[in-house]
């Protein structure tokens, strides 16, 4: 029986704002290449490092209403005053090459996706304490205004867990990506992805055991 193809499906990460989503994904794509980084528009400026094309794509807001007109966009929302959108080219390009796209968006962008996309494997992120989630957003350099927002943002993102498929606890980036890669393995495995392989199987035997075959 010839080696089969795997059919994958989108992977949506979300966290509260400072949960170590991005870090997460950084770390899957560097170390199982079975994922592909599906990457996201923006209208905030880049980070200290970020690049536009690989990490985001930084867009004006004109820019983006475009995109958002046009219905290029799987999901938007905005994130305490910035942008930000899923290409849907973005999400399918990676389907396409075999691979399984990773987005890292936040709760209500999930529900999108999993509109388009039923069967995308959802993952929430929990962080240790609202103490470290705090002081991953000041090590990040956000205002204490900023903290603020998005401590109390977070209240209202927590209350959304329970629509995910999973809730990995990410109180460490080691043992968060085990877990994330785990259930990665796991959805693989399902029946419904795997059905061409059993079919290929029967036809393999039904070929076996035909007459022609058995006179030979």
């Amino acid at each position: 029986m010839k080696k089969k193809t795997q059919r994958y499906f989108p992977l949506v990460v979300s966290a509260p704002s400072g949960g170590g989503k991005s870090t997460v994904r950084a770390e899957l794509l560097k170390r199982d290449p079975r994922f592909g980084f599906s990457i996201t528009c923006t209208t905030r400026a880049p980070r200290p490092g970020e690049k536009h094309g690989k990490d985001y794509y930084f867009v004006t807001p004109r820019e983006f209403d475009n995109l958002r007109r046009d219905g290029k966009l799987l999901e938007w929302a905005n994130v305490h005053g910035n942008l930000y959108g899923t290409p849907v080219k973005s999400v399918r390009d990676v389907l396409d090459a075999g691979r399984i796209p990773v987005m890292t968006i936040d709760v209500k962008g999930a529900r999108s996706v999993r509109r388009l996309f039923p069967e995308a494997v959802t993952v929430f992120l929990l962080p240790p304490s609202l103490d470290a989630l705090r002081r991953r957003l000041a090590g990040r350099g956000e205002a204490p205004e900023s903290i603020s927002v998005r401590m109390r943002t977070a209240a209202a993102e927590l209350r959304e867990a329970d629509s995910f498929g999973y809730i990995v606890y990410n109180d460490t980036l080691e043992k968060a990506v085990e877990d994330v890669i785990g259930i990665t393995d796991a959805e693989c495995r399902r029946a419904r992805l795997n059905l061409d392989a059993v079919k290929r199987f029967e036809r393999d035997l039904k070929r076996l055991n035909s007459p022609r075959r058995r006179k030979k």
